[in-house]
């Protein structure tokens, strides 16, 4: 099935679902490119390797864990989830299980300077250098750490009690609890995930009335609600109501793309008037990347849409 958006923005294809996955509440909740390919991570331990037309295999492992987060680069493939568990592959195929040295449910990982760090329960960071022994480091924070992200500067995550960390070396932490602080001059905000890229730094999630909430700093000091408005095709300017569940950046455009519930896709960029709004499926969509000049979407029943170049 393709999807031709308006203006030809883009070209996606949707992989048809197995007979068995169709109507199942489980499906994907990460992706990441991975040497030419993507790896798409789920529920039940699922790993599929996803190919730039579409074509998906599952990759045969022992882990029936759920997969909450994956992170890769051009040497390895390391994902994350429930019970403590961290898998590694170099080839995509074949995974090894860590020493996570705990039984806390991981949600998200990134790396800075050879570095590798994974966000889990009560406010704990694990840290790795191999992505293969792991040790932990406990924070001041309250909540369980949901996402981190890195970029050139630090290490940065978010947790389900509304504190930001912010790190240098991965060991020693900043927390501050944004809600405290920014109380009576932003809304209330739940945090979903944080992304870090060379100047910006993006928070997703959603205030207390269900509304989305999109924060942005440069720093990561100062944050700023950015509002999620939209043209419609009429001219009419609109309000994005879809919890944003993943986020992704697009370096050559300066752009963010957000999957949203209900099958929708909000491109955020730096003037309201270039936002834009699809709808491109009935199912939560709750992850995405760009990479390589390919948007690849992971829904909530296994589904996949990758733009064709």
């Amino acid at each position: 099935m393709s999807i031709l958006f308006r203006g030809s923005f883009f070209l996606l294809t949707a992989v048809k679902l197995d007979s068995n996955e169709a109507g199942q509440l489980n499906g994907y909740t990460d992706v990441v490119p991975f040497r030419g390919r993507y790896i798409a991570i789920g529920s039940d331990g699922r790993i599929d390797s996803i190919s730039r037309t579409g074509d998906k295999t599952t990759v045969d492992h022992s882990c029936r864990d759920k997969l909450n987060s994956a992170f890769s680069n051009d040497s390895i493939l390391i994902v994350a989830g429930e019970q403590g568990t961290i898998l590694s592959s170099f080839d995509g195929q074949k995974f090894n299980r860590a020493e996570s040295g705990t039984d806390r449910n991981i949600q998200g990982i990134t790396s800075r300077n050879g570095l590798i760090i994974a966000g889990s329960e009560s406010g704990t960071v694990l840290v790795s250098a191999n992505g293969k022994s792991w040790s932990p480091v406990q924070t001041r924070a309250k909540g369980d750490i949901l996402s981190v992200s890195s970029n050139h500067s630090f290490f940065i995550g978010v947790t389900n009690a509304g504190e930001i960390l912010k790190s240098k070396d991965g060991i020693n932490w900043e927390i501050k609890d944004y809600n405290k602080v920014y109380a009576g001059y932003n809304p209330h905000a739940k945090f979903k995930k944080i992304l870090a890229v060379q100047n910006s730094i993006v928070i997703i999630g959603i205030h207390e009335d269900g509304s989305p909430s999109i924060l942005f700093s440069s720093l990561g000091n100062v944050w700023a609600e950015s509002l999620p408005v939209y043209y419609d095709d009429k001219g009419m300017l609109c309000y994005l109501t879809n919890k944003p569940n993943g986020i992704t950046y697009d370096s050559q455009s300066d752009q963010f793309f957000l999957a949203c519930d209900n099958g929708t896709i909000f491109k955020l960029s730096n003037c309201a008037k270039c936002n834009k709004y699809f709808k491109i499926s009935k199912c939560d969509l709750n992850a995405l990347v760009y990479a390589d000049n390919f948007l690849v979407i992971a829904g909530a029943d296994y589904s996949v849409f990758v733009r064709k170049p």
